[in-house]
Formats: C-alpha cells, sequence, structure tokens
C-alpha cells in the first residue's frame, strides 16, 4: 500500500526498540535502582503525593537560597516554569521565614518565540515570564518580600546568556538547574532533532542558549493546556543548551505530569532518560552522567501497563 503520510517513527528521533522495551518494561517500584552508568551523585526517588512534591521542591530551592546566603554568596539558580506548583509555596515559605532574597539571580530556562525571533507577548498566558511573574515575582512583592533579580532568555541576551550565568556565579556555573523533562526527553526547549545540526558529542555538550524551532511532539504535549489545541503553540522558543545544564553544580528535576484517570505522559519518558542509554537523541538522559536527581511523582511512577481509559 502507498503511504499516506509520514508516521510517528519517522518524527521520533530516538528509535531503539529493545532500549524502549527494557523502559517501558519498568515497574514503579523498580523505577528508583541504579544502572552501572549513574553516577555516584546521581539519584531518583518518589514523591506520592502532588501537595508533598510541590512543597519539597519548594523547600529545596529555598535551602539552598538560604545555604549561599550563610556562605556569604550570590546563589545563581536557573528555574522552569514546569514544574510551577512549587512557587506558591515558595513565597509562603520565603514569607513565613522573612528569607532574604537579595543575594539571587534566576535565570529562567526558556521562553516561547516565534520563527521571525521575536518572543511571545508578555501579558499573554503562554509567556513563561508572563507565569513567573504571575505565581513567584509579584506575590512576593505583595508581601512585602524584594523579590530576587530575575532574568528570561530572548533576542536581546540570548548570544551571552550562558556568559551572564558564569558572570553571576563567579565562573562555576549555576549552583542548580531545576526543571521536568519533555515528552520528547528534552531539557529546557532543547529538543533532541537539535542534535543533528553537532558533527559530534562534544560539540553538542558545549551547546550554547539559542532561539531553536520545537519538536512536534513538544508542540503536542504543550497543546494540553489549550485543550489540545495545537495550533495555538508558539513554534519556537529561546532556551538555555546543555551547556548550561550541564556545566551547573546540580542538577534537580522534577516529573508531575499525572492528568487525571490514569494518564501520565510523562511515565515512559521519564524512565527511558533516567534509566536508557544516555544520548544526544534524548537530552535528559544526560542527567544520569552527573550529580542530580530526578523525583517522581506518584502517579507518574506507576506501571506504564496499556490503556488505562475508555478512548472516548
Amino acid at each position: 500500500m502507498k503511504a499516506l503520510g509520514a508516521d510517528l517513527l519517522s518524527m521520533i528521533p530516538f528509535r531503539d526498540k529493545v532500549a524502549c522495551d527494557q523502559a517501558r518494561a519498568i515497574g514503579r517500584e523498580q523505577i528508583t535502582w541504579r544502572e552501572p552508568h549513574h553516577h555516584p551523585d546521581f539519584h531518583i526517588r518518589v514523591i506520592d503525593e502532588p501537595g508533598d512534591l510541590y512543597d519539597a521542591l519548594a523547600e529545596d530551592m529555598l535551602s539552598r537560597i538560604a545555604a549561599a546566603k550563610e556562605e556569604g554568596r550570590q546563589f545563581v539558580g536557573v528555574f522552569p516554569i514546569g514544574p510551577v506548583g512549587q512557587y506558591p509555596r515558595l513565597v509562603e515559605k520565603a514569607v513565613a521565614r522573612r528569607a532574604d532574597l537579595s543575594h539571587c539571580r534566576l535565570f529562567f530556562l526558556d521562553e516561547y518565540a516565534y520563527e521571525d525571533g521575536s518572543t511571545i507577548e508578555k501579558t499573554s498566558p503562554w509567556s513563561f515570564e508572563f507565569v513567573a511573574r504571575q505565581s513567584l515575582i509579584e506575590p512576593l512583592t505583595r508581601a512585602g518580600r524584594k523579590p530576587p533579580a530575575f532574568h528570561f532568555p530572548g533576542p536581546d541576551n540570548i548570544d551571552r546568556y550562558d556568559e551572564m550565568i558564569l558572570e553571576a556565579s563567579e565562573g562555576r556555573g549555576a549552583d542548580v538547574v531545576y526543571g521536568g523533562i519533555g515528552w520528547c526527553g528534552h531539557f529546557a526547549f532543547w529538543e533532541p532533532h537539535l542534535a543533528e545540526g553537532f558533527a559530534t558529542e562534544a560539540e553538542w555538550k558545549q551547546a550554547h542558549s539559542a532561539l531553536v524551532r520545537l519538536h512536534p511532539m513538544t508542540i503536542l504535549h504543550n497543546s494540553l493546556r489549550a485543550g489540545g489545541d495545537w495550533s495555538s503553540v508558539p513554534p519556537c522558543a529561546y532556551t538555555v543548551g546543555p551547556n548550561v545544564v550541564l556545566g551547573a553544580q546540580y542538577r534537580s528535576f522534577w516529573l508531575d505530569a499525572y492528568l487525571g484517570s490514569g494518564m501520565s505522559w510523562q511515565r515512559f519518558i521519564g524512565r527511558l532518560a533516567t534509566h536508557g542509554p544516555v544520548t544526544p537523541l534524548v537530552p535528559a538522559s544526560y542527567l544520569q552522567t552527573l550529580p542530580g536527581e530526578v523525583v517522581f511523582l506518584g502517579a507518574v511512577a506507576d506501571d506504564i501497563g496499556g490503556p488505562r481509559t475508555s478512548w472516548q
């Protein structure tokens, strides 16, 4: 039969059947197991309840901020929009403890953009900067706490975003990069198809923050925020690259994508990224090779199994 269109296999860069079968077979009780290639300071854990997960993430953020203050140095964090449930709790904790955030420099992972290089309007609910202001910056201000200095990648700074992080950290790299893992295996918006543009793995690992075109799977998974309307998702983004993520002192990634009714798009990719081959075709797989952690929400750690609801 003549092919009518491209199938899923032509769209996904990573297609190792054995590795995919092995990832699919990992049960909940096995998800925290160590692989021979794991870095000694890389760990996986599970937190069952969403509230407990967001509280633990907020506590982790604030404890690192406080530790930097005690050490008399600037805290340099690379922060995500996704997950975001931790930010109201971070505000509550910072206010309750009268935390000093004046020594903080926050560099956010990414921001949506268009093909001409312009960023999405900052008043749009799609804008990550809009979300950061609504969930973190403005609540701190209203509570009488001076918010930390923060930056988003965009056309005015993308050529020096990595250097800004290095300067703020006095050459150490960020104290920590927080984030999630995308359906296609990305960290930030550093997509698997970007590997095609690098001659060697070493070059890929040193890749600078950039304006990138989003992978189709990223557009689809983000369209879930808009009722599946993939036409509303911006096609590009400014994003940090491997140089920032892999060059940080620590990586802390939190997988909370549970949609209800037993469904999560993160169960498979979370397993592949934490237990599968380390490859630029699954960018988040490099988390296994460096100090850091991946934290699964209990519903994301659950066995993959088969379809859990009717197709309707």
